[in-house]
């Protein structure tokens, strides 16, 4: 049974007659009461398969990525859900790594990125004077590394500046540079006003053992 929360023109929730009510992000909706169809064609299957690939693959980056970036900068979704969307399509029997886009925005990239494993020291180095028409030296820097066998996820301890030109990520003793791929953005916001203003992320970059 459906309930209307405080008169005919507020929330619903729950069946009435022939429609559903609820909310999603805090928007009120009603909708047609349809029983879903599930034929489990090979199409459907596919993208079932796909999203769970997706899904997995980007579980671990909710409470250091997009909680604290993309969750800031945008509203309509989740950043759970937008990189689920945006990257979906990349997931089939392998990931295709090389078209996963971790973020989006308008910043200035960081760019002539080198990343290196020594030992668990991973270091990544990236032009931190180049500022572009919009970016500035104070810009905060952050970075994720994935391998691909452990399918574990490596994180910085804390942001860089823009400025410093390097971020170093940790990693777990007998990971293999081969296996790394890493992700660098950029981000502005103000300590006191922590609404992200823009934020961009870099292609992917593959990782060399230091010489």
């Amino acid at each position: 049974m459906g309930v209307i929360r405080a008169g005919i023109l507020s929330r619903v929730s729950g069946k009435v007659a022939g429609v559903v009510g609820g909310a999603w992000k805090d928007k009120a909706y009603l909708r047609e009461y349809v029983i879903p169809a599930n034929p489990n064609t090979m199409p459907q299957q596919l993208q079932r398969l796909k999203m769970m690939r997706a899904v997995g693959f980007a579980k671990a980056l909710v409470g250091p990525v997009f909680n604290v970036y993309t969750d800031r900068f945008q509203r309509s979704m989740s950043g759970f859900n937008r990189f689920v969307k945006d990257n979906i399509a990349y997931c089939l029997s392998t990931i295709t790594f090389a078209s996963i886009t971790m973020l989006s925005g308008k910043l200035w990239t960081p760019t002539t990125l080198v990343a290196t494993l020594d030992g668990v020291a991973l270091t990544l180095v990236y032009d931190g004077v180049t500022v572009g028409n919009n970016g500035s030296l104070t810009d905060k820097i952050y970075a994720c590394a994935y391998d691909s066998i452990s399918m574990l996820w490596f994180f910085p301890a804390a942001e860089a500046l823009r400025g410093d030109g390097t971020i170093d990520i940790g990693v777990n003793a007998g990971i293999t540079a081969t296996n790394l791929k890493c992700w660098l953005w950029a981000a502005q916001y103000s300590a006191t006003s922590p609404t992200l203003l823009q934020m961009t992320s870099n292609a992917i970059y593959d990782v060399a053992a230091a010489a």
